[in-house]
């Protein structure tokens, strides 16, 4: 959230400084150790300055959101890296971390055998055994594989000193593929498979945007799955959450966090897919953390559930650590029901969460970097734009526009005569709002002024440069 922060900062206050700092963040931290060269993803922390020599567990969080950082790096710079970057550490997670039933395991140990990150390491000689004499040479020297090693005797592959890493030859990634498999072979990792209702929201976020982003239906089908097995494993009959699922077994009453990041999640299947029913199901769980969660005196929401297990004290978390707040994730969902309904409700309820964040975070911005985030939202002008047609057939090629426009602070809405009547309760603005007989109507607020409803995406263009 750190370099989302940066990514965003950049792009709201057209400053080329911080996208500079997030560029460099981004492209050392795949070029070190704490990247997995060999199986892609990242571990939980690095031991050096180099980002060399990790702490080689892996963990879900962390790939959700960094493989979320890549995906906004690429989608503000298209530098083709960041794409890979992100598309590795999602194959990895689809590849060791993913459940029959949709859901994301924990992570992954750092040690086999008894020694940590042997799974990891390599010598020259196993590895011309692997590949022969030839490629094991150039195999080698890209990944900086040596005889004395850099990790107590062995090499834990990587980039630092390469000044070619932007561009894989096709031979390396042959021999990459090659390595894998006898690396596969060692003894397994031990893998924690409990599956955490917030863990895997972020990683739902991740595939969701990765799909939005990448044009990818497979990360949007991935997204979806997990979202279902949420659904039948985390919840019980009255939409209320569990913490955990592990071999049948559902255990613990939903925090903040779960209930946060999970809103968060189908927001971002929302604004993937653009299917109202995500919408529905934010609103649903963004109301139960308002009745159940809110510190109605102070502001803020506290960690637990007014109808949970009695505590001596309820805390109430704002620091953005290795997971960010709750408080901060649900600003950010706060906000954007509010602009995607026009409901006083829930902007006053948004008006409110940023109000007690802000003063939390004005002592220590940087301790708060996600609720920034939704800083930088709420004080970005918003754009509207609502599009009415008779069936979803206009959806992929508005999708494809919307990529291509993309801005803070804006909202879409999609009405249809199967979604009219829900949407007109949700978003009773709508209302007014005429679906045409066919093609599609594209109605755009702008910065609270409402331009005339257009009938083509060049057309939309055009007003969007007002």
């Amino acid at each position: 959230h750190n370099l989302l922060f940066l990514l965003r900062y950049a792009a709201f206050s057209a400053d080329d400084v911080p996208l500079k700092m997030a560029e460099k963040t981004l492209q050392q931290l795949f070029r070190g150790g704490i990247f997995d060269h060999i199986g892609g993803g990242f571990s939980r922390y690095s031991t050096d300055e180099k980002w060399l020599v990790p702490h080689f567990e892996k963990m879900l969080y962390d790939n959700a959101l960094l493989s979320y950082a890549y995906l906004e790096a690429y989608s503000r710079t298209r530098n083709p890296l960041y794409r890979t970057v992100a598309e590795r550490t999602l194959q990895y997670v689809l590849r060791e971390l993913t459940d029959q039933s949709g859901g994301f395991y924990c992570g992954q140990d750092a040690d086999s055998d008894g020694v940590e990150g042997k799974y990891y390491i390599f010598t020259p000689k196993e590895l011309q055994m692997c590949l022969g004499a030839a490629e094991s040479g150039v195999f080698c020297k890209w990944f900086d594989i040596t005889e004395r090693g850099n990790f107590e005797g062995k090499s834990i592959p990587n980039l630092i000193s390469n000044p070619s890493f932007e561009t894989e030859e096709e031979r390396i990634r042959v021999a990459r593929e090659k390595v894998y498999a006898y690396r596969a072979s060692r003894t397994a990792l031990h893998r924690d498979e409990k599956i955490l209702t917030s863990w895997n929201a972020l990683m739902i976020a991740s595939f969701a945007k990765a799909a939005r982003v990448l044009e990818n239906e497979m990360y949007q089908n991935t997204a979806q799955a997990a979202q279902k097995c949420i659904e039948a494993h985390l919840m019980d009959q009255n939409g209320r959450l569990f913490v955990r699922y592990r071999e049948g077994e559902q255990a613990h009453d939903g925090q903040l966090d779960d209930y946060a990041f999970y809103a968060y999640a189908l927001l971002e299947l929302y604004e993937t897919t653009l299917e109202l029913s995500y919408l529905q199901k934010a609103l649903h769980i963004a109301k139960q953390i308002c009745t159940r969660f809110a510190d109605q005196q102070n502001g803020g929401y506290f960690l637990t559930p007014v109808d949970g297990e009695a505590l001596i004290t309820r805390p109430k978390e704002t620091y953005d650590g290795a997971l960010p707040s709750g408080n901060s994730v649900f600003a950010l969902v706060l906000l954007r029901l509010s602009r995607l309904t026009g409901d006083p409700k829930w902007q006053a309820e948004s008006d409110r969460q940023l109000r007690f964040l802000t003063g939390v975070a004005n002592r220590s911005p940087a301790a708060h970097s996600m609720f920034l985030l939704a800083l930088i939202e709420a004080l970005s002008p918003p754009t509207e734009l609502v599009c009415t047609t008779k069936d979803m057939a206009a959806v992929p090629a508005l999708n494809a526009f919307l990529r291509e426009t993309e801005s803070l602070g804006r909202t879409v809405l999609v009405k249809t005569p199967e979604t009219q009547a829900v949407l007109e309760k949700i978003a009773p603005f709508t209302a007014s709002y005429a679906i045409p007989e066919q093609g599609a109507l594209y109605y755009l607020c702008k910065n609270n002024a409402c331009f005339a409803p257009v009938e083509t995406l060049e057309a939309l263009r055009e007003q969007l440069t007002f």
